[in-house]
């Protein structure tokens, strides 16, 4: 398999950052997940009402899952904005393989308005999610929880393009990036 991207389809390098991208924020959903379970920053949570901190994604004094989880929820967060930046350097120099021909115009556009968004989100979320862990105040919680609603939503729309083709005998995006 070649390295870079070309006739033949993607290359080594792009389906490598892809998957490991998907790697990568699968496990800092379920870690976060996980701390939002316990008492982490998450689904409302907020600040708490007693001053603790608990609620801030810090961590009480007998909130031990979300302290211990914490570390690895900033690095993986950490490991995102790396990757990301990794992704947008290697997708400026490097073409994208043609289009796959069965691929009509508006597939097309569907696959091109969620790799923006999904790469913009890469930055997005997981800068904001540093401020609000690092900050004092909440001031940036509502760009986290929007930008977590259109990953979200252009993930879904990303998924739906790739399954629904393969659903229909036409696996043909799945298998470039595989």
């Amino acid at each position: 398999m070649k390295a870079r991207n070309g006739s033949h389809g993607y290359g080594l390098v792009t389906r490598t950052l892809h998957w490991l991208t998907v790697a990568l924020v699968l496990a800092q959903f379920v870690v976060g997940y996980a701390m939002s379970d316990e008492g982490g920053r998450g689904r409302g949570r907020g600040r708490g009402g007693d001053g603790s901190g608990r609620g801030r994604g810090r961590g009480g004094d007998d909130d031990f899952s979300s302290l211990t989880l914490l570390p690895v929820h900033v690095a993986l967060a950490i490991a995102i904005l790396a990757v990301a930046i990794l992704r947008v350097f290697w997708r400026v120099s490097t073409p994208l393989p043609p289009w796959a021909e069965s691929l009509t115009h508006a597939e097309q556009r569907v696959a091109t308005l969620t790799e923006r968004l999904l790469l913009t989100m890469l930055f997005v979320i997981p800068a904001t999610g540093l401020v609000l862990v690092l900050g004092e105040d909440d001031d940036l919680l509502g760009v986290h929880v929007a930008a977590h609603l259109v990953f979200f939503t252009a993930l879904a729309l990303h998924l739906g393009l790739v399954l629904g083709r393969g659903l229909r005998g036409r696996p043909v995006l799945l298998r470039r990036m595989l």
